[in-house]
Order: C-alpha cells, then structure tokens, then sequence
C-alpha cells in the first residue's frame, strides 16, 4: 500500500490542486476553501471542497476525497502510476528512474525504443496513404463512408506492395532491424534477410489510452471485382501485430484511446467486432464504442471496461458464430460487477454498415434496447429447450445458467446485493423457487471443508471478552470508534506528535472491522519516514491505492481537528485503546438488536453489576467537552 514517496512529493510541489481541479470543474472561493460541483456524483449544490492550504479536496456527500493525484485517478480513471506521469508530465518534469534494477531499466529502454519505432510506422503508413499507390485503398474507405475527418482521427494508413519498402524506410531513419522484428513490424528469414510483414493493406494503428502507439493491424486491399484479396498468398483479410513487449492482444482494445472519456461519462461501454465498425459509429456519434482485436472477450477486458463504467453493451452478429461469441462473453463478465446486456444489429448487418445506413441516432437505440445478458443467455437455451421438448434438456438448461452463477459467486466478485439480484433474475427466468435456486446453487458451490481447529500460539488479534450485555457493547463501540478515529487522525494532524506514541502504538491496537488496515498504513508511513517533520496529509493521501482508506483518513483527521489539544487526545486515546485492547464488542447492529428484544435483560447503569453509562467509556479529554466524540460530522452541503 506503501511505496516511495520522493518522486509523488516533488510533482506534488509542482503542481497546486487547485488549478488541476479548476481546470476539470468551475470553483469559486468561500472562505479559505474553493466550492465546486463534485463531478463524482450527481451534485446539485456545490459539495466539493477544496483546500489549498493542505492540497486536498474532499467531498461532503459522496465521501470522495484526497490529494491531487487522487483527483486525476478518480476523474480519469487512472492508476497511481499513471497520475502521476500525467502530473509530471504537466509540471515539465522528467521523472528518474524509479527502479534501480539494471534488468528493470533494459526492459524501459527496449520497450521505449519499441514505441519510438511504432509511432514512427504510424507517421509512415499515413503519409503512405496519400501516394498514388494507395488509390484503391483510399477508394475502399470511402465506399465505406470514411470522411477524411475520421480518417486522420484514428490515423489510418497504407502499406504498400513491395516486400522491404518498410523496413529500408525505417533503417534509413535509424531504427535498427532487431528493433523492428521485435515490433512486431518484420520478420527474418531463415538466411537473415528481412521482409515487411504488412503489406498491400490498410493500416489501422492501435493506440492505448495514453495515446502511445503499441501495435497495427492491417487490411487486405479489396480487387475491383470484390475479392478479398489480390494474391492467395498475402495472407488473411485481417492481419493483426504479434504480441511484444508493449502489446498484449488480451488487454487491447481498439479505439479505447478515443472511447475513454466518452465511456466514463456515458456511463456505459458499447464493445463491437471490427476496425470499421468502431470508426464509424464514432463518425456517427456515438463515441463510447470499443472493439477486441480478433479474440474473444477476456477478463483483462471486461475489468479494464468494469473500470471505466458500471455498464457494457456487448453488439454480436444474430447468426450462430454471434449466438456462441455472445455465450463465451457472458462466461467471463458475469464474473465482473457489470450490469452486462447484449445486443444484436438489427437485419443482419454489422455496426459500421448500420451507422452508414441509419445513423447514429439510430445505433443508440440498438444500444439502448440491450437485453440483460441473463436474460439474452435463457432466450437461446429456452429456444433449446422447445425444440427438443426434453425435461433432461430443460434441467440442462436451467443447470447451465446456475453454473455461470455459481461460478460467479466462486470467484468472490459478486458482492451480497448483486448476488440477491442475480438468485431473483434466475428465479424469474426458470420459474424455479429463489428457494431452489440457492439451494441449487449451494449444491454447485460445495467444496471439502477444511478440518482443525484455528492456529494456537501468539497472535496480534485482541482476545475475545467475556459476552457482555447490549448496553456495554454499544459504549464500548462507540469509545473505541472515537479513539481509533483520533489516535490515527492525530498524527495525521500532527506527524511530529508519533514520537510521544511510537512505543505504545501498534495495528493490533485496532478493530480488524475498524480502522486497522488504516493504522497499519499510517504507522508503516511514520516509521518509513526519514524525517517525520516533512510528512503530511497530502503526502500519505498520494501514497494510497484505497479510496475506502483516503476517506477514512480525511474523517479521521477532521474529527481530531475539532477543538484543541490535539496532544492531550493522541494520549488519551492510545492510553484507552492499550487499556481496552482485550474487549472486543460485537457490531452495533446486533446490539441494537439485541436491545429491541423483549427478552433481553435491562441493566441500569451505575448500580451493582451494571454496566458503564456511555460517557463514562468516554476519553477523559471527550468527558471535557463531549462534542470531540459524539459531535456532528461536517455539514452536508
């Protein structure tokens, strides 16, 4: 969770939050803080807050918050890694070398030396498509209703016919042929001589979603009389880049560099067949569409577009090689939380025809009446099913889908509510009880249980209390949920203060269902510093890979805030949780339970074997001024 900090605070110096936030959403100043509608949710009434002071942002009713890193990855869907390229590259910084592993540095400069050669293929293919060579090419493009504006938005281009056109381009221009074979662009022949592998066909670079040229993939020149191909041997219609170092075909995804932002704010993913088809729906308007290259959906693919957005529309042909695409697809997203639907071109044409003929109007439409993929999947097997009018082949059916559930749940990707919703859709599909079904479904999933008894010996978990009444929990679990929110939020307030608590200070401190994966992270920060004078909030906020974490930091750290003493609190709420480390309470949920059951004992607080009154738990600073612990979260606004 933990990494170097160096490089994330020097681009963090150089850039203030507030610009890079102001450039994405419009702020405006109250007080020390700027106000901005949080684009993290449907916000009505400004809620986000920025504050340059501290360089972070956080947002009041949706929770999102953290630093500026934070903001780029939640707003364009980024890793840490990558935000902070962007931020470096923003800033004008060159970022060292972050590994020092001399196979680790080879491997960086292989692969920079393999995009170099790819962007400048690129720039060749298109310029290639402007010569004379390439008046059939550019012919085919436009009876296919390419206008020129999409042409040079995905950077189309030509190869043409000779056997070594490329490659004596590109040594000429410095790249040497080992770069180029492992490009993937040319390949040796067994007497060491090179040859181009593209040739004769329409170039369709593919480009990631940092813009970098990675790979191409390359299209037969159609004959005037309609065939495919001019020459038996030139190979299949389509002809894709093998793998290298910087392409792999399990995780590309074509027109994703140009889909991205679309797809993030559409809220939903269209994922087709083809090179053409993607362009043209984009030329038509609708932008969020994607395509594999040449393979079958895979899991790399359904989690890059889970990542994006919480919805994909899968577009198959309605013949049998679509009916069985659709099918291996649904394997491999139901195992992803997506709300997936599958949808089919209506007369048996492609995307790229349709949007041509209909428009792109049109082709949302198709989009929007997307079938639930569930549903999509019973549709085929019921169709199975009254064919062959066998009971054998309907429980065959009904099994098939439990199968693609329960595998699902296997997998531990299907959360309690998507799990519900999924027993309720089988339930309506098959007619079944949800009774059956997860009776079914258990039956599916039963696995050897493993014998023995938990681990003896030394542990870092707190010991299990003796049972105590609901009225004690319920204290208990509100003092601890207060100490555990000061004691971190403290030394986030106030690194300096670690010092005064390092030796009592532990994880095991902290509730495995509290804020424990918190402390470890703080604790293994202010150990790892080399100068605890010079950590920060912003600086630990950069460092986290969990959103669930940076909110429960920005909390914490604004509920140590209120009032003073941030000492006096550090103290008194790593003294309590050392002296209460062995009471472990139950969740207050069952205690409230517990609590509105007639047969639950009364305990009066105060009187001979009763239990503490809740304010007696309390911290001796919180019994100072009561507003520390139990006082309101920050205005929703």
């Amino acid at each position: 969770m933990i990494g170097t900090s160096q490089t994330f605070q020097m681009v963090r110096n150089a850039v203030r939050i507030e610009d890079i936030i102001g450039e994405h959403i419009a702020l405006k100043p109250v007080g020390k803080e700027l106000l901005g509608l949080c684009p993290f949710h449907d916000d009505r009434r400004p809620s986000m807050h920025v504050a340059p002071q501290k360089q972070i942002y956080k947002c009041f009713v949706c929770s999102a918050g953290g630093d500026v890193f934070k903001f780029v990855q939640n707003y364009h869907k980024m890793t840490a890694g990558e935000s902070l390229r962007y931020l470096a590259q923003r800033a004008g910084i060159k970022l060292p070398e972050l590994n020092a592993n001399p196979r680790r540095q080879e491997e960086a400069t292989i692969r920079q030396k393999l995009l170099e050669a790819n962007a400048w293929a690129m720039s060749y293919f298109e310029r290639n498509l402007q010569t004379s060579e390439a008046d059939p090419a550019r012919k085919y493009l436009e009876e296919r209703g390419l206008t020129d504006e999409s042409i040079e938005r995905f950077h189309l281009g030509f190869a043409g016919e000779k056997w070594t056109a490329f490659s004596d381009a590109a040594v000429r221009a410095g790249f040497s042929l080992d770069v180029l074979v492992n490009a993937g662009l040319v390949k040796k022949r067994s007497d060491g001589s090179p040859f181009d592998i593209f040739r004769s066909r329409i170039i369709f670079p593919i480009i990631d979603r940092f813009d970098k040229v990675v790979a191409f993939g390359g299209r037969i020149v159609p004959r005037d009389d309609g065939a495919a191909t001019a020459n038996a041997d030139e190979g299949p219609k389509y002809l894709n880049s093998a793998e290298t170092p910087v392409f792999y075909k399990r995780e590309a995804m074509y027109g994703l560099n140009a889909a991205r932002q679309d797809i993030i704010n559409s809220k939903v993913a269209v994922v087709v067949e083809g090179y053409m088809d993607v362009i043209a729906c984009h030329q038509a308007g609708a932008k969020n569409v994607v395509a594999t290259l040449g393979t079958s959906l895979t899991v790399e693919h359904a989690r890059a577009l889970r990542y994006l957005a919480p919805a994909a529309v899968l577009i198959f042909d309605s013949d049998d090689a679509g009916r069985r695409a659709a099918e291996r697809a649904l394997d491999v997203f139901i195992r992803e939380p997506l709300d997936v639907r599958i949808a089919a071109v209506p007369d048996g044409k492609d995307p790229c025809d349709y949007c041509m003929a209909h428009g792109g109007a049109a082709f949302k439409e198709v989009v929007a009446q997307g079938r639930d993929a569930l549903e999509h999947q019973w549709s085929i097997l019921g169709g199975r099913m009254t064919a062959a009018g066998s009971l054998h082949e309907r429980q065959a059916a009904a099994n098939r889908l439990l199968e693609l559930v329960a595998a699902a749940l296997d997998s531990g990707s299907i959360d309690p509510v998507r799990r519900g919703l999924l027993i309720a859709r089988l339930a309506g599909l098959s007619g079944m009880g949800r009774e059956d079904i997860v009776a079914q479904l258990e039956r599916i999933r039963s696995r050897p249980t493993r014998g023995g008894s938990a681990m003896e010996g030394d542990s870092d978990e707190p010991e299990q209390a003796t049972a105590a009444s609901p009225y004690a929990n319920i204290a208990i679990s509100a003092a601890r949920s207060s100490a555990e929110r000061w004691a971190l939020g403290c030394l986030l307030t106030d690194p300096r203060l670690y010092a005064s608590v390092r030796e009592d200070m532990a994880a095991g401190l902290f509730m495995p269902h509290g804020l424990r994966d918190l402390a470890h992270g703080v604790i293994e920060y202010l150990d790892n510093a080399a100068d605890v004078t010079e950590c920060s909030m912003a600086d630990f906020l950069g460092l986290l890979d969990d959103q669930r974490l940076v909110n429960e930091a920005l909390d914490a750290q604004a509920d140590a805030e209120k009032g003073e003493r941030v000492g006096d609190k550090l103290l008194d709420a790593v003294r309590w949780l050392s002296e209460h480390r062995h009471e472990v309470p139950q969740t207050i949920s069952e205690d409230v339970a517990a609590l509105a059951d007639p047969a639950t004992e009364t305990v009066s607080s105060g009187g001979s074997g009763g239990v503490p009154a809740i304010d007696e738990l309390m911290l001796p600073a919180a019994r100072k001024d009561t507003r520390h612990i139990l006082g309101p979260r920050p205005p929703r606004r």
